[in-house]
């Protein structure tokens, strides 16, 4: 649906609404795209841009140098809006419609879980029963590894295979590669997302069907969905409609750096999925379609550690909120696409934000649309509150400079294999290299979760904000630690 008149510039359509081909910037390059957004913003009438949702998009896409964003929003189970902004691809200025399709990364792993309760309700797999069960070259440290410790993300395995990712690996070699990484923690004792726990579900899927994880998914859950253009991805496939990942290099766009097939075909979130695609699947959450009512409940319960503890998470969602307040969602990141799923249990609604810049904040995109049309879900403005212990926000913050100074002590962390603390530790280093001299930093939020105390800090830099959430086991150590980007010193929690 196109917002703006068709008197309008084409130009003008193109870049800020994507109802034209726009061939008029096809000689456009990628250093000025985002000064040109600035500008056509400046240019269109307050009038013209009477969509606070359209309004929103615009804004990010100029803030974040993102060609294209698509959206949906499903209420009770019916599509109440959906809408492709911007260009899917800026070389041969294609515009992104609501049958673009994006890669999905963590995003998909709902459906990956989904997969898993129909083969549970099947009889082919048992939650409870050992991953060795199923995949008979497990290593021993696996042996009380389960199938819902995986779904969960308390298994303990590595968070990435230590792979290369532009090598392509059989699914064997991929397995070993895994299998001889440390575990990080004894299966059920902690919470920690595992990318890696979901490709060994992939796996399982495909050693318990006998045909590849993504052809199971389109026979069970996409075709009988009418989920039309959802797919597993394949770089090499004709693919119609398919976005284009960005990428941004020294302040340029650049196209997203290649990996191997490998990379791009296991069933944590190696999909293209449309925005039309994630509405169907959104409708089939809202009416409880294709699993059984024991299956959907087991899909909504969060996780929970050998102690007793719970932890926000129910598989395929971050969780926050309980009762009529419960909000459920999720992010990913994979090749210059940024993409988010945001769920209102209790009003019925669906959100979800695909984009094709890297820099997209599409998290914040899709609570903001939310909070428009409907006011009463809008996040309250998150703050800095009173700090009740200044000695730990400055250890806190004495952390992150250790980080980015490359100095951070191994001792200091619990329940993390030395691979995995390089490798986190390593790539936080590298983003915090890009932001300059850093200029505050705040405690905005403290609450218990999954058998650990969860400290959220934002800090401000020259050139960025971050906001860090970091968990402390009862001694004290760090148990769990997440730096990401942030587009909002004052966004909602």
């Amino acid at each position: 649906m196109c917002r703006l008149s068709a008197t309008r510039k084409k130009l003008v359509a193109s870049v800020m609404s994507g109802c034209s081909s726009g061939r008029q910037i096809s000689r456009m390059t990628t250093g000025t795209y985002a000064h040109l957004l600035l500008f056509l913003s400046l240019l269109v009438p307050d009038a013209a841009l009477a969509d606070p949702a359209a309004d929103l998009v615009a804004a990010e896409r100029v803030r974040s140098q993102t060609p294209g964003v698509a959206i949906a929003v499903i209420e009770q189970g019916r599509v109440t809006r959906v809408q492709g902004f911007g260009q899917a691809n800026i070389e041969h200025m294609v515009p992104v419609h609501p049958d673009t399709m994006f890669k999905t990364s963590a995003t998909g792993m709902q459906l990956t879980a989904a997969a898993i309760m129909m083969l549970v309700e099947d009889g082919k797999i048992a939650l409870d029963a050992p991953v060795s069960h199923y995949l008979a070259d497990t290593p021993a440290k696996w042996a009380k590894v389960k199938i819902r410790h995986l779904l969960d993300h308390t298994s303990g395995l590595p968070a990435t295979p230590n792979g290369d990712f532009r090598t392509d690996y059989s699914n064997a070699e991929l397995l070993a590669i895994i299998g001889a990484q440390d575990l990080n923690f004894p299966a059920g004792t902690r919470w920690r997302f595992s990318y890696a726990g979901y490709i060994v579900l992939g796996f399982i899927i495909e050693q318990v069907t006998g045909e590849p994880w993504a052809q199971f998914m389109a026979r069970r859950i996409f075709t009988p969905l009418g989920m039309h253009t959802a797919r597993g991805i394949d770089e090499m496939a004709i693919i119609p409609n398919r976005a284009t990942g960005y990428e941004i290099r020294d302040g340029q766009l650049r196209n997203a750096e290649w990996v191997s097939p490998t990379a791009n075909s296991t069933a944590d979130g190696s999909l293209y999925l449309s925005v039309l695609d994630y509405a169907a699947w959104a409708q089939a959450i809202s009416q409880k379609r294709l699993l059984s009512k024991q299956s959907w409940d087991i899909l909504s319960q969060p996780a929970r550690l050998s102690d007793g503890s719970i932890c926000a998470y129910v598989p395929g969602w971050m969780a926050s909120g309980a009762g009529d307040g419960l909000t459920l969602s999720q992010s990913g990141s994979w090749q210059g696409f940024q993409t988010y799923t945001l769920r209102y249990p209790a009003q019925d609604l669906t959100a979800v934000v695909y984009a094709n810049g890297e820099g997209a904040d599409a998290g914040r995109l899709a609570r903001d649309i939310v909070g428009r049309m409907e006011p009463a879900l809008a996040g309250a403005k998150a703050h800095e509150r009173a700090d009740a212990d200044p000695v730990l926000t400055a250890r806190a913050r004495a952390l992150v400079a250790d980080i980015a100074a490359k100095r951070v002590r191994y001792a200091d962390f619990v329940d993390f294999a030395k691979l995995d603390f390089s490798e986190l530790t390593d790539q936080y280093a590298a983003m915090l290299a890009e932001l300059g001299d850093l200029a505050d930093f705040a405690l905005f939020d403290q609450k218990s979760n999954c058998a650990e105390t969860v400290y959220r800090y934002r800090a401000r830099y020259s050139r960025g904000m971050v906001e860090i959430r970091l968990g402390l086991s009862d001694k004290g150590k760090v148990s769990n630690l997440e730096i990401v980007p942030l587009s909002d010193w004052n966004a909602s929690l």
